[in-house]
């Protein structure tokens, strides 16, 4: 199977020249396939590869400021609802759940599901922009 591919002139660092030339003589491999798939293994996921239902909620966020995006980073499962995903799911292993609660707690998973998928985008964009992504630690540092 033939992979169709198109021809990019890029100016890269002599030294990391150096090493796609290096790889590729170990490897054996033509120096353009050692290219191609570093870069694919190396380039973060894309909306296009997020499950469908969020995409339109997720591309919002490319519109957003920085500091919009710094603070939804940062943002939270509201604890009422948690508790309420909680007691839901509990209630969910023990066969108890009526058709409404059932309803109700698919409800809360994609609200959890967007809000997790929605703070990696924003991390991400961050990134992408130069910006400072917060570590584990100040973001840690947030809730208490």
């Amino acid at each position: 199977m033939t992979v169709a591919t198109e021809t990019l002139t890029i100016r890269l660092p002599t030294q990391a020249v150096d090493r796609l030339r290096r790889v590729a003589e170990i490897a054996r491999r033509p120096i353009d396939q050692v290219v191609a798939e570093t870069l694919q293994s190396t380039l973060p996921p894309l909306l296009d590869d997020l499950p469908a239902e969020f995409q339109v909620d997720l591309r919002q966020l490319e519109n957003w400021s920085n500091e919009a995006l710094r603070q939804q980073v940062f943002a939270r499962f509201d604890p009422e609802l948690l508790d309420r995903y909680d007691t839901l799911l509990e209630r969910n292993t023990q066969g108890l759940l009526t058709p409404v609660e059932n309803k109700e707690l698919d409800d809360l998973r994609r609200q959890g599901d967007l809000l997790t998928f929605s703070k990696a985008y924003a991390a991400l964009l961050l990134k992408w922009r130069g910006e400072h992504v917060p570590t584990l630690e100040e973001l840690e540092d947030s809730v208490q």
